[in-house]
């Protein structure tokens, strides 16, 4: 049986009615998104709250987060409870997907995401209304279109995503006016095929900085690089 909970250097993830746990994805993102100068935060699909504690970890941001599962919703406001900046932090149990709701003023400087991995916006219109009518899915199209919507001028869109979709992100962003402004490939195992992809999206064309990143060196252990993106999180780190 997994472990209901996980312990960070500063806080504690209880997991318990959450189907997404605690995972490197989410650790990634938490670690590696700019919050320099972010006052407002919102971290859309939130599951056990992990991104947006993490989040008011590294910044005084006021951290709003988002979840359409109710269980995982009573996880992340039960953890955001517990943890050191819960004065920062305020969950909502909502559909992103079909209202903003009552997060959507004022707007924010960054938005935070580790959304499900499948590619609706490659479904037909029907479909992809369908499939979000009924299971609220939360898909890429579905996050550009809010950050549209709910980003002050100057903000950012942080992502993680399979690194097989960047010509489809790429597709979708410009859709709604995005630009890519940072990529780092993550690979699980230095040497190997990048499986994951951080990106931060902007509306200003900018020159696009790229870097790779490696969580593991084969019979070593972690990449220095690793431990020091997440040795402010990691207990063993």
């Amino acid at each position: 049986m997994a472990n209901s909970y996980f312990k960070f250097k500063q806080f504690t993830i209880y997991q318990e009615r959450a189907a997404m746990r605690v995972g490197t994805d989410g650790v990634l993102l938490g670690a590696w998104c700019r919050l320099d100068g972010a006052e407002r935060v919102l971290d859309v699909g939130t599951g056990t709250g992990l991104i947006a504690i993490m989040a008011a970890q590294r910044s005084t941001a006021r951290i709003d987060a988002v979840e359409l599962d109710f269980g995982a919703a009573c996880d992340a406001a039960q953890n955001a409870g517990l943890s050191p900046w819960s004065d920062r932090i305020t969950v909502y149990a909502a559909d992103f997907v079909q209202s903003y709701g009552p997060y959507t003023r004022p707007l924010y400087d960054h938005i935070l995401s580790n959304p499900p991995y499948f590619v609706q916006s490659l479904l037909p219109p029907d479909r992809r209304r369908e499939h979000a009518r009924h299971t609220g899915s939360l898909d890429y199209e579905a996050l550009f279109e809010g950050a549209a919507v709910l980003l002050r001028p100057g903000g950012r869109l942080s992502l993680i995503a399979p690194a097989d979709l960047e010509e489809h992100l790429a597709f979708v962003a410009l859709l709604h006016g995005f630009y890519p402004v940072r990529y780092t490939y993550v690979s699980g195992i230095a040497g190997r095929a990048p499986k994951r992809l951080l990106s931060e999206w902007g509306r200003e064309r900018l020159p696009l900085e790229t870097d790779a990143l490696a969580v593991e060196r084969r019979g070593e252990g972690y990449t220095p690089e690793y431990v020091a993106l997440t040795r402010d999180f990691y207990l063993k780190m």
